[in-house]
């Protein structure tokens, strides 16, 4: 062995030392890495992934660890949520509750049935309550092991123009106090102060008084529109035998134009003062927005006011704090295939800046959004396998690692961002100095759940996952979490 190589081994062994983790030695073991691995630190008897961050290599089934490992499962498939020792898994029927206190052996307690379901579930616990929503269900889970359906929800008839189905928002969020739900595609708040009252519920639409904060002429017609005292988003529309909405006499175009797909994720701030909406590119919303925006609203003033915005899409989002900071992550749904009659970005072969269209979920954005009206993109999550000089290795796979939602350990001091990569399964990114993101873990037993955001038990580093073959109790591994800072 040459000196130099002597001396290369030692520094990394010294480095473990002062590092304190014990996963140093094993990964100095298997010699410097590629250009296109990942660097997330494996520990002892984890299985790392055999090629390119977020390769899986075509005729190969995922089987990959690293950092994070599988403790627990049940095969219940469906849309995570977790409160504690207490897990949710919801499917087309019911909300299956689900006793975590055994982390390698989860059990099915009970279930309740589901009434509505929107894309995720929310659960938000403070010390005066615990609110568990799914769609237009509310759920009050101060016994988390017993909830009780507290009301519903309703919502407004909701449809897209040209689209006789019901629909129901597709994301929901629950505000830090446990009072107020809010909800896409325009941007509605319900109002659950009083909590088993559901009479007492208000429904508050305030798609047109947001769209007529938007340049262009459209927006115009609703500004003019609230002068006259009328809004084209309640008074214009009636609802059909289907529950679907439609502007009297418009065409699908004009009913597209006067119909704001304003949000598809909500997220709020730390004290309740302003809401993040973001929206998919592409598609309806393209009208009022061309490129992609993240709007940041005030909701102190009446009506609420739009205060600044970012660009990138918003099919997820999540608002966080660190570094002193606030930021957002925000990405879009859609892999290099797109989704029928929506423009498609095209392959990861194209250079960056990429295009925002639908079907370009490639990467999640950071934003800083601490000074609203000087809101500015900062860094990405991404992998190596989505990048132009390893496309030709990602078409090969014949995989298509694309994001759909992610998690934040705690928004109020974040440390972690769990991403939902698709076929590149969950990846953990240290998320600590925000404009320098890396990677720290992942795990990768197939896709998870398109909807499956997650829930991160701090006390005990568990992540509670929706998996592809049912419900995931994963856990991040000692050297991860003191890395962390956990």
């Amino acid at each position: 062995m040459s000196l130099h190589s002597k001396v290369k081994i030692a520094f990394v062994l010294a480095v473990g030392l002062l590092l304190g983790e014990t996963a140093m030695p094993a990964q100095a073991a298997s010699g410097p890495r590629d250009k296109g691995v990942s660097p997330a630190p494996c520990g002892s008897g984890d299985i790392r992934e055999p090629g390119i961050q977020g390769e899986v290599p075509a005729g190969q089934t995922a089987n990959y660890n690293c950092g994070v490992k599988l403790v627990g499962q049940l095969p219940r498939i469906g849309n995570v949520q977790g409160v504690g020792k207490c897990a949710y898994v919801r499917s087309k029927e019911n909300v299956y509750v689900i006793d975590v206190s055994n982390p390698a052996k989860p059990v099915e307690v009970t279930s309740v049935p589901v009434h509505s379901g929107s894309e995720t579930l929310r659960a938000v616990v403070t010390d005066k309550r615990a609110v568990l929503v799914s769609g237009s269900s509310v759920y009050d889970i101060s016994d988390c092991l017993h909830p009780v359906l507290a009301g519903e929800i309703k919502w407004p008839p909701l449809g897209l123009p040209g689209v006789p189905v019901r629909l129901l928002p597709h994301d929901i969020r629950v505000n830090r106090e446990g009072t107020k739900v809010y909800a896409s595609f325009g941007v509605w708040e319900a109002d659950i102060t009083n909590l088993h009252d559901a009479s007492t519920w208000k429904i508050t639409d305030h798609r047109c008084e947001l769209a007529a904060q938007q340049p262009g002429p459209w927006s115009e017609v609703h500004r003019q529109a609230l002068k006259a005292g009328l809004s084209l988003c309640v008074d214009a529309t009636h609802p059909n035998p289907m529950g679907a909405n439609y502007i009297v006499g418009a065409s699908p175009l004009q009913a597209s134009l006067l119909w704001p797909q304003f949000a598809h994720s909500p997220d709020l701030n730390g004290d309740d003062t302003r809401l993040y909406v973001g929206d998919q590119a592409g598609g309806t919303s393209g009208i009022w927005a061309p490129v992609a925006k993240v709007r940041i609203i005030d909701l102190t003033q009446t009506p609420f006011k739009i205060i600044g915005e970012v660009d990138g899409p918003g099919h997820g989002l999540d608002w966080f704090r660190a570094s002193g900071h606030e930021y957002v992550l925000h990405s879009n749904e859609g892999g290099s295939t797109g989704i029928a009659n929506q423009p498609v970005g095209g392959d990861t072969c194209k250079p960056y800046p990429r295009p925002f269209s639908l079907g370009w979920g490639f990467e999640v954005f950071v934003s800083d959004v601490t000074q609203p009206d000087q809101a500015r993109n900062v860094s990405m999550l991404k992998l190596a396998i989505n990048d132009p000089e390893f496309c030709d290795v990602r078409k090969a796979s014949g995989n298509d690692p694309w994001i759909a939602y992610h998690l934040i350990d705690n928004p109020l001091n974040a440390k972690f961002a769990a991403v939902n990569f698709g076929s590149a399964g969950l990846r953990i990114f240290d998320i600590r100095q925000p404009t320098s993101p890396s990677e720290v873990a992942y795990f990768n037993h197939g896709s998870l759940v398109h909807a499956g955001v997650g829930h991160y038990d701090a006390a005990r580093g568990l992540i509670y996952a929706a998996g592809s073959s049912g419900f995931w109790v994963l856990q991040i591994e000692p050297h991860v979490r003191k890395r962390l800072g956990l």
